[in-house]
């Protein structure tokens, strides 16, 4: 992959500054699944709040991750690298790049020579941060994150949704380098990590489809 294709949560220079600014600052998350599967699966519902839920961080790269403390540089720059090599196998893909733009919003996709040859054709969202689990023991794989700025919803709904079509959002739509998540929504390691094909999404549509075979 050419160097423009490199994931976004990859670069500090362009991820690190803003998220760093919040980095510190724990916010009330709250997740939301698509309520059903499907490109026409529109509709959003809130999980069952009775579901067991795991405690996971968020951070645009290593260097964020590493500054916070609350994981070691060791263990910070090995998750990332994780993310990081699930991305291409995890992220969304759409018709184009103003499909994938109407669902993460401008400036945030990939297209054209950007994307690997078998992908050619479709675009997909940059990288933008990853997840991982609080604390080592709980065995949860990283995984990409994506930007999440539909422009069929609402302003202030803005912030991260995984490749599987889970949306991590604040009270105040900003963003959150701390979160509660239902064990649903985050990939444990002895289940093989993310590592599933990226879900393919059809033109016009601004939500998670069906999952592409």
């Amino acid at each position: 992959m050419a160097s423009d294709q490199t994931p976004a949560g990859t670069d500090g220079e362009k991820t690190a500054g803003p998220l760093a600014k919040r980095g510190k600052r724990s916010q009330t998350v709250s997740l939301v699944l698509l309520a059903g599967a499907g490109a026409a699966a529109l509709g959003l519902g809130r999980i069952d709040l009775s579901q067991r839920e795991e405690d996971v961080l968020i951070y645009a790269d290593a260097e964020a991750c590493a500054a916070a403390g609350v994981r070691s540089e060791e263990d910070c720059r090995r998750d990332h690298a994780r993310a990081v090599a699930t991305y291409q196998g995890a992220a969304p893909r759409y018709a184009s790049e103003s499909d994938c733009e109407r669902h993460h919003g401008a400036g945030h996709c990939l297209s054209g020579g950007r994307v690997p040859t078998l992908l050619a054709g479709q675009a997909q969202p940059r990288m933008a941060a990853f997840l991982i689990g609080r604390r080592p023991e709980q065995g949860i794989e990283p995984q990409p994150l994506f930007e999440h700025e539909p422009k069929a919803e609402r302003h202030g709904s803005a912030g991260y949704c995984t490749g599987s079509g889970a949306r991590i959002v604040t009270s105040s739509g900003g963003r959150a380098s701390t979160a509660r998540v239902a064990s649903s929504a985050v990939h444990k390691a002895s289940f093989g990590g993310f590592g599933a094909t990226g879900r393919s999404f059809s033109s016009g549509s601004s939500s998670h489809g069906s999952a592409s075979g």
